[in-house]
């Protein structure tokens, strides 16, 4: 069977899964198709949820604490925050009133401190894994009264407010009845949609006429394509409305089926990272490193393979974060100094160097392509090894599995802090387990920045901290990440910001039923 015709047979099996015939209830007219490339995996539990791109679904049903851009933390549900001057490690947050959960609950303080002390506790930190590497600097919480909640963190941590918004917002009680194993089939959240049915093929949710935020639509149904072709051709037969996770090249059958490629920013770095921490490795030496960033025309990717959606870069933040500095350029294209630094560091003759990336996901089968056709040019043998997604997880929480492999696809990114903190604290620095990447010299600096509660001061110290990334080599910096989506003319006012997408506000005009 053609692709095609089991993408018109998969659509069929999605409208009887959707219950779209029931009674001729949905008017089509009003319901926002989306094709998406990955559900979560965990269905309705945002806490199982270990993908960016499912927060694109959750966004719907659930809110979050907080979200942020490069400013610092906004409100959602939780609106006014202040630390104790006299003990930095103790916050008090407001919670918004009169919000009530799908189910009728009410959204109350309690919610909150009962979630974050799970999330603490070693069932927490067992079952919500995704979560919790974000959270591990918080100790406890504790009610003062139903719309005030103080939080205890292990030590002063400026960036508290904004961490909290990688947590969804759950009803504690509904917790408990359903578990945290049934949550999946049984969510219930305070967002602008509501589920009608959750499952790995599809999510449909309708709108939230009780809620805080009201959608502007009757219903969303997202639908799992996850093969490329599928999506744009979904798109083209206008079966979906809008196309999440496209590229660039898409762009011509895109705007032939009446839509746009819309080019949404992103939050993260796309690198080819070094397991630089390794003695005795070609990529220790930080003239190798050097040497690879210079032999690379990245600048040439992106214009013609990329046709100028984002930007070439030279350091671990992008410029919708804070610890993203202008004046740190990237590096400029000379394969002459790249061979010379590779001479220097004794490698004159020639040097292999193994690699592993996802090569099926996104556009990184062109990038290692490119990439090792550029290191070819100053004398480097880039050997790139195809791994899954699940591979890459696996090497993340056990690095031995990356075994001979030194370089391997991956990102600095920023989500839900929107600082470069996030992603150096986690992944990228000796605070991490894995270490791939540590700078002893540089540790003090990343120590007083994570407890640093002057903005100004602390800018100081994220310029030392990016500087000494970029002047360390410490990746192979490609591009700023972005977000390619296929949006029909009539879907108005879809404008994620920082991978956050404002479903209360999308509206349809002129959607045939």
């Amino acid at each position: 069977m053609s692709s095609f015709k089991k993408l018109l047979v998969g659509a069929v099996a999605a409208g009887a899964l959707f219950g779209m015939s029931q009674a001729g209830a949905a008017d089509m007219s009003k319901t926002l198709i989306v094709g998406h490339s990955s559900l979560p995996a965990g269905l309705g539990n945002p806490f199982l949820d270990t993908s960016h791109s499912g927060g694109f679904v959750f966004r719907t049903a659930y809110h979050l604490y907080t979200t942020s851009d490069k400013n610092g933390p906004i409100p959602e549900l939780l609106t006014s925050w202040t630390v104790n001057d006299a003990d930095k490690t103790k916050w008090t947050f407001k919670l918004r009133d009169g919000v009530k959960f799908h189910n009728g609950n009410d959204f109350t303080a309690e919610d909150v401190a009962q979630v974050i002390n799970w999330l603490a506790s070693p069932d927490g930190i067992a079952k919500a894994a995704s979560i919790t590497r974000n959270t591990r600097n918080v100790a406890s919480a504790r009610v003062i009264d139903d719309h005030t909640v103080e939080i205890s963190t292990k030590k002063p941590d400026p960036l508290l407010p904004s961490t909290l918004g990688v947590i969804k917002v759950l009803d504690w009680q509904h917790l408990q009845d359903v578990t945290f194993e049934g949550l999946g089939k049984n969510p219930n959240g305070t967002g602008p949609y509501k589920t009608v049915s959750w499952t790995n093929d599809g999510v449909v949710v309708e709108r939230n006429d009780q809620g805080w935020q009201v959608g502007k639509m009757d219903r969303i149904e997202f639908r799992f394509l996850p093969e490329l072709p599928a999506r744009v051709q979904a798109f083209e037969s206008d079966q979906v409305d809008l196309a999440f996770q496209l590229v660039a090249d898409n762009k011509a059958k895109i705007e032939a089926s009446k839509g746009r490629l819309q080019v949404n920013p992103g939050t993260a770095i796309t690198i080819l990272h070094f397991f630089s921490n390794r003695p005795g490795v070609p990529v220790a030496d930080v003239r190798v490193r050097q040497a690879l960033n210079h032999g690379i025309n990245m600048q040439q990717f992106v214009d013609v393979v990329m046709q100028g959606t984002t930007n070439v870069t030279g350091q671990p933040g992008t410029p919708s974060i804070n610890g993203y500095f202008e004046d740190i350029k990237p590096y400029p294209y000379d394969p002459a100094k790249a061979r010379a630094l590779l001479a220097e560091a004794g490698y004159g003759n020639g040097l292999k160097i193994i690699g592993e990336s996802v090569t099926a996901q996104g556009d990184w089968k062109d990038i290692v392509q490119f990439v090792g056709d550029e290191l070819k040019k100053i004398g480097v043998d880039f050997e790139v090894r195809a791994i899954t997604l699940p591979d890459l997880i696996g090497r993340v929480r056990d690095t031995s599995k990356f075994e001979d492999a030194t370089v391997f696809s991956f990102n600095y990114g920023s989500e839900p802090t929107m600082d470069i903190m996030r992603s150096i604290n986690g992944l990228h620095s000796c605070n991490s387990p894995m270490k791939w990447t540590c700078f002893p010299d540089l540790q003090p600096t990343i120590d007083a920045a994570n407890q640093e509660f002057d903005p100004a001061k602390r800018r100081v110290l994220l310029k030392k901290i990016a500087q000494t990334y970029h002047d360390q080599a410490a990746s192979m910096f490609l591009f700023d990440s972005v977000d390619l989506d296929a949006v029909k003319s009539y879907v108005k006012d879809y404008k994620p910001v920082n991978r956050l997408i404002n479903w209360k506000d999308v509206t349809l005009d002129g959607k045939r039923g």
